[in-house]
């Protein structure tokens, strides 16, 4: 039995642990999930790396990442959280394995995040962004009720922002 930190209607989440390379690396390494990330697929020493980061983030910069579960079947579904982009923004993000697109999860979970962040991260705006061909994506941002606001480079590709107010 897990203990989560947050629980929405399906979903449960916790802090990302460094033991959660069993989880990532099968996510990480997916090609057909990693699409649109500049970065593409990781291996498992990059996926090692991310987690280092994001455990950082949260340690230093108050920023966390969680690891998110099916409520019912304990099932790993993906990761959310956040980040600092090239900007200075704080950005909200997630990759959800193949199987649990189209399920409305993406939504819920962004949705959980900016609850957080107003409760938790004092910025002004929370940013997310993705490939401009990333269409399920930008309605994720659609759908929890950010703002479109530009088109820009991010990790060198380019990419719809959007945003919504925070504090």
């Amino acid at each position: 039995m897990q203990n989560y930190f947050i629980e929405t209607k399906r979903l449960g989440l916790r802090y990302l642990q460094e033991s959660d390379i069993k989880y990532l690396e099968a996510l990480e390494s997916d090609s057909e999930v990693k699409k649109y990330f500049p970065d593409g697929p990781r291996d498992r020493s990059k996926t090692e790396d991310m987690i280092k980061r994001f455990i950082a983030n949260y340690e230093n910069k108050g920023l966390p990442n969680f690891m998110i579960f099916d409520l019912e079947s304990g099932e790993f579904i993906g990761r959310v959280g956040f980040g600092i982009t090239e900007d200075n923004e704080i950005e909200v993000g997630y990759v959800l394995h193949k199987k649990f697109w189209g399920k409305g999860i993406a939504s819920e979970v962004v949705s959980a995040m900016l609850i957080y962040a107003k409760e938790h991260i004092t910025v002004d705006y929370i940013i997310a962004y993705a490939d401009v061909g990333n269409v399920g994506s930008t309605r994720v941002m659609e759908k929890c009720g950010m703002d479109y606001y530009k088109t820009d480079m991010a990790k060198g590709i380019q990419c719809k922002f959007y945003r919504i107010k925070n504090k």
